[in-house]
């Protein structure tokens, strides 16, 4: 299986990383708060965001950009909006030619309007494939293995594939699109 971090350690970013750590990714969760990645480690949880569903030990917490992102096949962005550029400006110089990133964000960039995968793209260099991972979808039910259909969308037919590949469980669908500003608009209303 691949290694993906998973850059954000909220509702969202937490259910994401426990959901691909089941399916048997070995997975990176970065946590801006170092105090949190310390409940993290030692409670094997999320106390604040996601207390009743344990951390698969496939998921290793970090507040490292550079040890989450490092040598990985997905850097998934689970971070809020007005915080993607920041983060994205930092791990640029990590994310090696061959990774895909996965926008888990909803919302727009308040002083550009511009959709995040637009902001991520805008950081990234050139050539690495951005993917939008969007939907009516609550974290806890990710969590708890519940039904859940997303869209995948990008402009990269192939990085699509790979995702769904990768990211699929029996309860966990991936619908593929290539309308990446329909999704994104529709994610952020």
């Amino acid at each position: 299986m691949k290694t993906i971090a998973v850059l954000g350690a909220g509702t969202w970013g937490t259910a994401l990383a426990i959901h691909l750590g089941r399916i048997g990714h070995s997975v990176r969760l970065w946590a801006r708060d170092p105090a949190l990645c310390a409940e993290l480690l030692a409670q094997r949880r999320n106390p604040i965001y996601l207390p009743e569903i344990p951390l698969p030990l496939t998921v290793v917490p970090t507040s490292s950009l550079a040890e989450a992102v490092g040598a990985t096949a997905f850097v998934v962005a689970a971070i809020p909006s007005h915080g993607t550029r920041s983060v994205m400006r930092k791990v640029a110089p990590h994310v090696r030619a061959d990774t895909t990133v996965v926008s888990a964000t909803k919302g727009l960039e308040e002083q550009s309007l511009l959709r995040v995968s637009q902001v991520i793209a805008q950081e990234l260099s050139e050539g690495i494939p951005v993917v939008v991972l969007s939907g009516p979808s609550f974290a806890l039910e990710v969590a708890r293995q519940l039904p859940t259909a997303i869209c995948v969308a990008s402009t990269d037919a192939a990085a699509v594939l790979e995702v769904q590949r990768e990211f699929r469980a029996r309860y966990f669908r991936l619908y593929a699109s290539a309308d990446v500003a329909g999704v994104e608009i529709g994610g952020a209303l």
